[in-house]
């Protein structure tokens, strides 16, 4: 295999977000600039395993392990680091050239499919949307969406298209020789008894179904004309194939991770259009599943990216109905996931609220009106009920009480009971009786906590400082004021420039002047310094931690000229070495004024020793 050039280490680096590879494999929390989880590669209790997004590095305060992406695969997999380089291309959608490739990837039969397909899609992908905005086959689908207020815009940035009734895949396959095997596996035909073939997707607006870093994996058509005389389903998806597999994609997933970076959370809508329509309005963290219920592993996608979900589906009885079998599913994971149900008024779907009451009102609802699981089942099981009547009151209270007891924390459930108790005119003693026995039915003690976030970083705000000051507390005087140096010097020009210029300066570790050393071959090739950069850039496993740990240290965003000058006179006359060479050479010539031969011998036989000393710490 060829060595991977350096501009193609950065690409495929640079086209991912060292946070979302580590969230597949830590729970993080953000704290401060930060996000921090329980280290993945030692067993440890506190927290002290750290994610910088924006230097795209990371570090563990307690074992002392970082580095950049790649690093972390390496450490994590054992994998080598073109294996490393592979596996994140291979999840940013970056296509290697062969002799970059290790040789199981090359080799795969799978993955050359794989890449086939992918073309494939691409390229079908572009036709439909061709046939949709512009020509006259696609006219009427286009007039459809405009209706529906999807704009040319959004019709563009999610490549909407358009599957006409008359055979067009077949004839653009044969004038583009698309070998017959490929076609067969790609799910866009149908096999006939006779053995021909025909397109899947006939009459039918398309939305291509892409995978979590926007690749074209699968496609779903929504019926443009309904025929009475045809038994048609009104969306119709992709078969499960090589890359398919609609349990474990959600529409919209690959833009949705990016834009949920700021609030955290993903909103779970019903169909493709209320993710449309949503992303239009400007809530672009929404995703659907495949017009299916939501499975395990839809809901580990976005655990895997986000600590909670908003619920929006319709606000009919339907939509509820739905809406508490996505809870009842999501329900195990809320040791991770914190649940929330945004309720639409007047029965309204995402898509109908948008149109009535505006892009504003909806963003609005969206960020302000998100009940809890419990307050939704409060209003989710009086529906249908006549509270005044008795009967019902029974049964609605029955109802609630046996939710208290799957889903409610012990605080919860006093909250809740109370909360029964004011509004029926009932005694809780009663109600706790109640609930006891369900409890007792159902072998199930009250959870202890609403999340794992909650119980795993109970002391979380309090984490970051005081670890960082423990291990900088490990270096002495001038061994703090190289490592503020050195930062200094890589991430501003004007310090660097002073330093280079200044006669006779040099680290006193070794370590330190490697890395200055070996810097200024970085800067001969990079105008400016990146850290996640720097790190491959560097051959030696120590250095790379030691930039690691002055990365993640977390020094003042800007320096002073006091500041340098004060570290340079640390380094250069308050070292141990440096004062006592100083110290003996100003005795040296106190002897060499008395003409004391017998005191010049041995002070300068130790200064010789001295002057070794600091060679070899060099």
């Amino acid at each position: 295999m060829a060595r991977i050039p350096d501009e193609v280490i950065n690409q495929v680096r640079s086209s991912i977000n060292i946070l979302d590879v580590v969230r597949q494999r830590v729970d993080l929390k953000k704290s401060g600039r930060n996000y921090f989880g329980l280290c993945p590669f030692h067993s440890e209790k506190t927290p002290s395993f750290s994610v910088d997004e924006e230097k795209q590095i990371f570090h563990c305060f307690s074992c002392g392990r970082g580095g950049n992406v790649f690093s972390f695969l390496m450490e994590l997999d054992g994998s080598t680091f073109p294996e490393a380089v592979n596996k994140i291309a291979e999840e940013a959608g970056i296509e290697l050239a062969d002799s970059y490739q290790t040789a199981g990837v090359v080799n795969s039969q799978a993955n050359q499919e794989k890449r086939q397909l992918l073309a494939l899609y691409k390229e079908v992908s572009e036709l439909y949307h061709y046939i949709l905005t512009a020509t006259n086959a696609g006219q009427e689908a286009l007039d459809y969406l405009h209706q529906r207020g999807i704009t040319d815009e959004m019709i563009s940035e999610f490549q909407l298209g358009y599957a006409p009734e008359e055979k067009l895949l077949e004839a653009y396959f044969q004038e583009h020789k698309v070998d017959i095997a490929l076609i067969q596996k790609s799910g866009l035909f149908i096999d006939r008894t006779d053995g021909s073939m025909y397109e899947r997707f006939r009459d039918r607006v398309m939305f291509p179904i892409c995978d979590e870093v926007g690749r074209v994996i699968a496609f779903s058509g929504r019926l443009l004309h309904k025929d009475d005389s045809k038994q048609q389903p009104k969306y119709l998806n992709s078969p499960e194939m090589l890359l398919f597999n609609k349990g474990k994609v959600l529409f919209n997933y690959d833009k949705a991770r990016q834009a949920s970076r700021d609030d955290h959370q993903i909103i779970l809508f019903e169909g493709f259009m209320d993710v449309l329509s949503a992303y239009q309005a400007g809530v672009k963290n929404g995703v659907a599943s495949m017009g299916t219920s939501l499975t395990s592993e839809q809901i580990n996608l976005i655990e895997r990216i986000v600590p909670k979900i908003n619920i929006c589906y319709d606000g009919d009885q339907a939509g509820q109905q739905a809406t508490k079998r996505a809870i009842e599913l999501i329900t195990p994971y809320s040791q991770k996931i914190t649940l929330s149900v945004t309720v639409l008024p007047e029965q309204l779907d995402p898509d109908e609220f948008i149109k009535k009451y505006g892009p504003d009102q909806f963003r609005r609802v969206i960020k302000q009106q998100q009940l809890g699981v419990l307050d939704f089942y409060l209003s989710f099981l009086a529906t249908d009920r006549n509270l005044a009547n008795e009967s019902d009151q029974a049964l609605y209270i029955q109802d609630f009480l046996q939710v208290l007891a799957k889903q409610a924390t012990v605080v919860e459930q006093d909250l809740y009971l109370n909360r029964l108790g004011q509004q029926f005119d009932l005694d809780k003693a009663s109600l706790q009786a109640q609930l006891r026995q369900i409890l007792a039915v159902t072998d199930r003690q009250p959870r202890t906590h609403q999340s794992k976030y909650r119980e795993d970083y109970s002391q979380f705000d309090q984490f970051q400082i005081p670890v960082v000051t423990q291990e900088v507390n490990h270096f002495d005087k001038v061994e703090r004021a190289e490592r503020l140096l050195l930062y200094r010097m890589l991430t501003e020009h004007t310090v660097w420039d002073q330093i280079e210029n200044t006669v006779d300066f040099a680290f006193v570790h070794r370590k330190y002047e490697s890395i200055w050393l070996i810097a200024r071959g970085y800067f001969n090739i990079h105008s400016d310094y990146d850290s996640a950069s720097f790190i491959d850039f560097l051959q030696d496993e120590d250095l790379k931690q030691t930039i690691v740990n002055l990365e993640m240290h977390g020094f003042t965003w800007e320096s002073s000229s006091q500041e340098i000058n004060d570290c340079l006179n640390v380094i250069m006359n308050q070292s141990p070495l440096e004062a006592k060479i100083k110290e003996l050479s100003e005795q040296l010539q106190q002897a060499k004024r008395l003409n004391n031969r017998e005191l010049i011998t041995s002070l300068t036989m130790n200064l010789v020793d001295l002057y070794r000393q600091r060679q070899a710490v060099r």
